[in-house]
């Protein structure tokens, strides 16, 4: 697997989020992409319709990006949190946001922005395209991470997931995760640093 470091200072992501009960996630998390896809892609880039203002927003903003899981346990972490809660009989419930990186402007109803880790993050490009995109998901929790114990992950904040292209059936679709980092890194001279105002 491919990574990077990139840091992103003052980042607030704005999207369209949905609460979805743990067990249900594998399902119902793909169906919410076709809900966005749906509100989003179909009437503006397939049928040419002029854009409303939850559309221009989504434009605007680039969502579709990024995706993240927010919730409210206490003391929550990303990096066990599937194992704990991801399970058949877990109705607790997550929100999950489809969103990209808030630029300024109006906020429409039906988003709202959520704040991230500002600092360090590891960034890692998955292989095989969005159909290895689970395998690749479950290696690099199971196996990837464990063996780069340098990389830990930012207590109380969330992992993205990184979604670049439109041809998500290419085995080149670029995709991944990103962990904030809780401790500083060394960046090398081609990692990457983002600003995006709030």
């Amino acid at each position: 697997m491919k990574q990077e470091i990139i840091t992103l200072e003052g980042v607030q992501i704005i999207g369209m989020a949905k609460k979805i009960a743990f067990c249900k996630g594998q399902e119902e998390c793909p169906k919410f992409w076709g809900e966005y896809v749906e509100r989003i892609i179909k009437p503006v880039f397939m049928e040419h319709k002029a854009p409303d203002a939850f559309q221009q927003a989504a434009i605007d903003n680039e969502v579709g990006e990024f995706a993240l899981c927010t919730c409210d346990l206490p003391n929550h972490n990303c990096m066990t949190c599937s194992e704990v809660n991801f399970t058949a009989c877990n109705t607790k419930t997550f929100t999950y946001v489809i969103g990209g990186k808030y630029k300024g402007g109006n906020v429409p109803e039906g988003m709202n922005l959520y704040p991230i880790h500002s600092g360090q993050w590891l960034k890692i490009h998955f292989e095989g395209g969005m159909q290895a995109f689970q395998q690749q998901y479950q290696l690099f929790f199971k196996e990837w991470l464990p063996q780069h114990p340098e990389f830990r992950c930012a207590s109380n904040a969330q992992f993205m997931e990184w979604y670049k292209g439109t041809d998500i059936q290419s085995p080149d679709y670029e995709c991944g995760v990103m962990m904030p980092l809780g401790h500083p890194i060394a960046i090398a001279e081609n990692s990457k640093k983002e600003k995006t105002s709030k």
